[in-house]
């Protein structure tokens, strides 16, 4: 069948169900029909993040707005393990690049911290949140990393369950075999839910150290014999803890 050769992949932010109109919003509209050149009839699939993927084909295009009539669900849902990225935020080209590779990644959960030595003083959520949304649309991710309100990381570390595995990469450690991130992961106990914690360009504060060292479940890791930029680290790190823990070594989400 057709649908199964679709080329375009779009998240809708509305219910999917077999044998039903849905109508997109303009937006939409100009992404199918003036950036993918799609006209009536072609194939598409369309994900919500919670009803798996659909397969269907556009059938009205107007003015304003176009219609997809979906015919059948071609995947169910899949959702990503509980990862979550803490970062002090960068600069915006080097923001959008993190928020992408970490939808990429798996992340569950992008949450921009503000720490002491951070230079940015805002964080453009929908922006965040848009790099995320193509990023999956792109790598077919069943679901969308949410996207959390840039706030201080203490407020951070409050909301923050206490069984979290909390894997803080400290640029002071860079080097040091007793912090060596694949060991640490291997040794680490037991965890459903975990968060990576990447710092400023400037390192952690004192305060924010001492906050931290004494946090339970908290492990501290290097990232190798060279201290790495904000987006090179987060990558990084994420990947190790993919391979390792995550869904590179096979787990899944429960």
């Amino acid at each position: 069948m057709t649908e199964f050769n679709a080329k375009t992949r779009l998240f809708v932010d509305m219910p999917l169900a077999a044998q039903q109109r849905v109508t997109l919003p303009d937006a939409h509209r100009h992404y199918l029909v003036n950036v993918m050149r799609l006209a009536v009839g072609a194939p598409l699939t369309m994900f919500n993040g919670h009803d798996g993927e659909w397969a269907g084909h556009i059938a009205e295009i107007s003015k304003k707005q176009c219609s997809v009539d979906i015919a059948m669900q071609i995947k169910p849902q899949i959702n990503c393990l509980d990862l979550w990225l803490l970062f002090a935020p960068v600069k915006k080209a080097r923001l959008d690049f993190m928020a992408q590779k970490a939808s990429e990644l798996g992340v569950s959960c992008i949450w921009p911290v503000r720490t002491d030595y951070c230079q940015i003083s805002r964080v453009k959520d929908e922006r965040l949140a848009a790099n995320a949304i193509e990023a999956a649309e792109q790598t077919e991710r069943m679901d969308i990393a949410a996207i959390r309100e840039f706030a201080g990381l203490f407020s951070v570390l409050d909301q923050m369950e206490d069984d979290r595995l909390l894997i803080w990469c400290d640029e002071s450690s860079a080097g040091s075999p007793a912090n060596n991130i694949a060991a640490a992961l291997q040794a680490a106990p037991a965890h459903d839910k975990a968060a990576i914690l990447i710092g400023p360009e400037g390192g952690f504060s004192p305060s924010e150290r001492k906050q931290l060292d004494g946090r339970k479940n908290c492990l501290k890791i290097s990232l190798g014999a060279r201290i790495l930029r904000a987006d090179t680290a987060a990558i990084a790190a994420l990947s190790c803890y993919q391979s390792i823990c995550g869904d590179w070594n096979g787990k899944m989400s429960s």
